[in-house]
């Protein structure tokens, strides 16, 4: 179910809204890295609106899980961000001058007058807040290139590569003045 804010609910009292967006998008926009641990993640909003121009703030919640990209080990990632976000009424972004503000805004979209659908704008939030390349932990060692142990929790007896590689035996003993 989209998550949907009517306009004509909306004035300059702050309206709060809790919500639920259906995490159905990770599959098809992040599944090649990221799996969704919940089938919904939590949404608050507050909105405001002023003559035509509604602002949206809020926070997403969820988890996600994902394969470490160095150790391949299994992994969690809780994403708590805020966002921000206004809209105009329609034709606003095309009217007037090239140099008004909301048209070189990327924070600002059109509404309908009617209602504003909010899911496309959570789920570039999501993605946004997920790291194109996760890592269990910051300092995650990765697995040996040779014998491909875990070195977070073992130490293996390989010699780094630049070593045993015949490749680079000549350059080995090389010196620059």
């Amino acid at each position: 179910m989209p998550v949907l804010l009517p306009i004509a609910d909306l004035g300059l009292t702050p309206t709060v809204l809790n919500d639920k967006l259906s995490t159905a998008w990770c599959a098809e926009r992040a599944g090649a890295v990221y799996r969704a641990l919940q089938p919904a993640m939590d949404v608050q909003i507050e909105a405001v609106k002023a003559a035509e121009v509604v602002e949206v703030k809020g926070r997403l919640r969820g988890s996600f899980g994902f394969d470490c990209s160095r150790c391949a080990e299994a992994a969690e990632l809780a994403i708590d961000e805020p966002f921000s976000h206004h809209y105009v009424g329609q034709g606003e972004l095309d009217a007037g001058e090239e140099t008004d503000e909301f048209d070189a805004d990327p924070d600002v979209s059109e509404h309908d007058g009617v209602r504003i659908e909010l899911d496309e704008l959570l789920v570039e939030v999501a993605l946004l807040a997920l790291p194109a390349v996760p890592l269990c932990d910051p300092d995650c060692k990765g697995l040996c290139p040779q014998c491909g142990s875990n070195l977070n929790r073992e130490t293996c007896g390989c010699q780094p590569a630049s070593l045993a590689s015949p490749t680079w035996a000549a350059l080995r003993d090389f010196k620059v003045n």
